[in-house]
């Protein structure tokens, strides 16, 4: 393990001590190779890079003499030993080229996007060189009117190392993916890659290679010392009840964060819910692995603090996903209640909380001025409490959702909703 270490810290610091003039092939680690030559608008966005592009098949670990060649000629510009062993990602070109257009890269809507940025850009470079000499202007004029197949003829004319160099005179799309999938189309290399070779001792061998690289995303961070965006939250809750009243609740309360904030549609695909369907829909997502950050939401009942236990104990659960129960209510602490033993208030927090309990007490309140009581259910044998439910579910919710909807002034909402507020707070802080 320490000479692998030694190896990749010998050629980090290789690398580190090259300073490459503008067309050099010989960069940081942190890049992605065409053939033998350097795509370097990917840089900030290696990581992702590396995730569209390559497969988990893609992955080599070998001594550089037994890399391959295209590989092997560039370590070996970096490094004469031939015995170091590297790691890298390799794959067909064409194989790049199929997986970007599958994610929507296709050769139409890249030559499309070029179509509305092309006259942009050369109407920039006009003003900005309208008072500049005429050298600068002759050759800003000699881009004007190039339709896309000119463009990329000129492109082949003047080479791939004046291609690679292109700076304030030439052209490239915003979206850098575009961009490659525009090169790997036209320009025909035979091979995409990248090196890993520093990172190697971080990729654990149990899992794939994507996998690995969202793993290697959160360790940089921790090494970067950033702070690192959730982007936006999906939220799963027990039903679409809680959905709606959750989404309308923060358009109303907080429509400055509206955006940020994502729900699964229960009805328009008929979805269960319940508790221990919300930690199924859990174990699904984490089981496909996806990116967005994603907070499950359970009662503070009986059923949701069991199914909550349970998902907590999922020691593969990623990093991305978070589980909160509904917080401890104030109102909840002296509810009334309907049990074999009668009329009694008791602390519901943890046996028979709802969302509906953080709508208001003039949601909660029927025609004369009493709180909708809750009934005790049934036993719940997991944590040993008895699960409650409260009565008039929908009546209650009607009535919050009918004020949402009104309007009004989001501070005032907030005030006057004290108990969602506070529900909101906590979600809006799940993920720091």
């Amino acid at each position: 393990m320490w000479t692998s270490r030694f190896n990749s810290i010998r050629l980090l610091l290789k690398r580190m001590s090259i300073f490459p003039e503008s067309g050099d092939k010989l960069s940081n680690e942190n890049d992605i190779y065409l053939d033998g030559r350097l795509f370097r608008d990917l840089r900030i966005n290696w990581q992702h890079a590396c995730t569209l592009c390559f497969a988990n098949g893609d992955l080599f670990r070998r001594a550089v003499r037994t890399a391959h060649p295209i590989v092997r000629s560039t370590m070996l510009d970096w490094d004469d030993d031939e015995d170091i062993e590297i790691v890298y990602l390799l794959a067909p070109a064409e194989n790049v080229r199929r997986r970007l257009h599958v994610q929507g890269y296709t050769n139409e809507r890249c030559r499309n996007l070029w179509d509305r940025e092309y006259p942009k850009h050369i109407a920039e470079l006009e003003k900005h060189y309208e008072v500049s000499d005429a050298e600068e202007k002759q050759r800003t004029s000699a881009l004007r009117g190039l339709s896309f197949e000119d463009w990329i003829e000129r492109a082949k004319s003047l080479g791939l190392d004046h291609w690679e160099r292109r700076g304030l005179f030439e052209f490239d799309l915003r979206d850098k993916f575009a961009s490659l999938a525009l090169e790997l189309e036209y320009f025909k290399p035979e091979f995409v890659w990248t090196d890993l070779t520093s990172y190697s001792n971080e990729f654990d061998s149990k899992l794939t290679v994507h996998e690995n690289l969202l793993r290697l995303h959160t360790f940089e961070d921790e090494d970067q010392e950033i702070v690192s965006a959730t982007g936006p939250v999906l939220i799963l809750t027990e039903g679409k009840s809680d959905t709606e009243i959750l989404s309308t609740a923060i358009q109303a309360m907080y429509p400055e964060f509206s955006d940020l904030f994502q729900f699964v549609d229960f009805q328009e695909f008929s979805i269960e819910g319940g508790a221990s369907m919300l930690a199924k829909m859990v174990k699904a997502l984490a089981g496909v692995r996806m990116d967005q950050s994603i907070l499950a939401l359970f009662d503070n009942d009986a059923a949701g603090l069991a199914e909550r236990r349970y998902v907590d104990r999922i020691q593969a659960l990623p990093p991305n996903i978070k589980t909160m129960v509904l917080p401890e209510l104030e109102l909840a602490k002296q509810y009334p209640t309907i049990g074999p033993e009668g009329s009694r208030r008791m602390d519901v927090n943890g046996t028979a909380s709802s969302i509906e309990l953080f709508l208001g007490k003039d949601a909660l309140t029927d025609n004369e001025g009493r709180l909708h009581p809750i009934r005790w259910t049934a036993w719940n044998k997991q944590i040993k409490l008895y699960q409650g439910a409260l009565e008039n579910k929908d009546d209650i919710t009607k009535r919050f959702l009918a004020k949402m909807k009104t309007g009004g002034d989001p501070a005032s909402l907030r005030t006057e909703f004290s108990e969602m507020d506070h529900l909101l707070i906590a979600i809006f802080g799940a993920f720091h």
